[in-house]
């Protein structure tokens, strides 16, 4: 943790790098099919005043005060600020600077304000030292696409390995976005034969027992003839309500058998 961001002494960033994932441009591609990625920070966790305030205890910057006198302290200023700001101020907070903005289109050049047409807001505007001192982080694409499933472990719960598949067993698939979710007709969880494609058997998220993001847990296809097989998750989920336009899928890096009885 490091306190001195704002300071004039060099802040330290080998504590940590900033995490990003990279999702797909479904626009660019719609407009001259090429595809590209645009990134945002993977946040690491959400924080609030409370926990601010404990940090600068911890760090020995709070003056003598304690987390709840700081907390007390940054309420009035907030409402110090929100005063100024809302008499037409802009206001310097070192971090940003503060001011009212309007929402909403005017069809003249005379037109009333309305509240059913037009809103009040705040506007950010980040200072110049943030900036610099943002453009020190070092970035690592951690997750990639992070909208990509991924499987970390499959288990054979009769078996109790990863070896084996138990047909009329229980298997659990672990990892993440792997929520069966879409209307594609390709949706759905794969049991892929290595040796004959016409053996491999698809389940669909109806037939799972668990369906979440970090988990699939579902009875292994009784039908399943002896063999090699491959586990593939085919999926349209995505982080929000809205599914993606194209199915992903991720397969398992190792086969299981079907050994015979």
């Amino acid at each position: 943790m490091n306190l001195t961001t704002l300071a004039a002494e060099e802040a330290d960033y080998k504590s940590g790098s900033l995490p990003v994932a990279l999702y797909p441009n479904a626009m660019r591609r719609e407009k001259d099919e090429r595809q590209t990625f645009y990134a945002r920070p993977i946040i690491r966790e959400h924080l609030t005043m409370d926990d601010i305030a404990s940090d600068m205890v911890v760090a020995g910057v709070n003056g003598g005060m304690t987390r709840e006198q700081i907390v007390s302290i940054w309420k009035n200023i907030n409402c110090a600020v929100l005063d100024r700001v809302a008499n037409s101020c802009a206001v310097d907070t070192g971090l940003c600077r503060c001011s009212t903005r309007i929402t909403g289109s005017f069809e003249r050049d005379n037109e009333e304000f309305s509240r059913k047409r037009h809103s009040i807001g705040m506007a950010f505007h980040t200072s110049r030292t943030v900036h610099e001192k943002l453009n020190e982080l070092n970035v690592v694409i951690r997750q990639g696409n992070s909208i990509r499933p991924q499987i970390a472990d499959v288990r054979d719960l009769e078996s109790d390995s990863s070896e084996f598949l138990t047909p009329g067993g229980f298997l659990e698939i672990t990892g993440s976005n792997l929520a069966l979710l879409g209307e594609d007709e390709s949706v759905g969880l794969y049991f892929e034969n290595e040796d004959n494609p016409e053996k491999t058997v698809v389940l669909s998220a109806k037939k799972m027992g668990t369906n979440s993001a970090s988990k699939l847990a579902c009875v292994v296809p009784a039908t399943l003839a002896e063999g090699s097989y491959r586990i593939k998750v085919v999926t349209q989920f995505t982080r929000t309500r809205v599914q993606r336009k194209e199915p992903q899928s991720f397969t398992f890096d190792r086969p299981l058998l079907v050994a015979s009885a």
